[in-house]
């Protein structure tokens, strides 16, 4: 795999895993976009779990929203702190905003997670 890849080591799979960075984790929010909840995993990489549920949208709009989160960590990863189990749960206002203006804004905030 190329490093701009997004591997299944990469994700985080199980919810005990969620449940854990969701409880200790930093949380951080970026208006009404989304939340971005982060914690120090003691592994060698960093690890990206989604949430978006119902409230965002049917089925077409949730994983627009996933794969543009998806898409925006795949880029900026190498520019992250290594190291860190990240949870990002999807707003509203994702689905209406364009594609560039969730790049900017999320790419901003995960560049910034220490």
């Amino acid at each position: 795999m190329g490093e701009n890849s997004f591997c299944k080591l990469e994700r985080l799979t199980k919810r005990h895993e969620f449940e854990k960075v969701l409880a200790e984790g930093k949380k951080k929010r970026i208006g009404k976009l989304c939340t971005i909840f982060s914690l120090p995993n003691g592994l060698d990489r960093k690890r990206l779990g989604i949430i978006a549920s119902k409230k965002v949208g049917k089925a077409v709009a949730r994983n627009r929203v996933k794969r543009a989160i998806r898409e925006i960590f795949r880029h900026v990863k190498n520019k992250m702190v290594p190291a860190t189990d990240i949870v990002v749960i999807s707003g509203k206002e994702m689905v209406a905003q364009s594609h560039k203006v969730i790049d900017e804004k999320l790419s901003d905030a995960l560049r910034a997670i220490k």
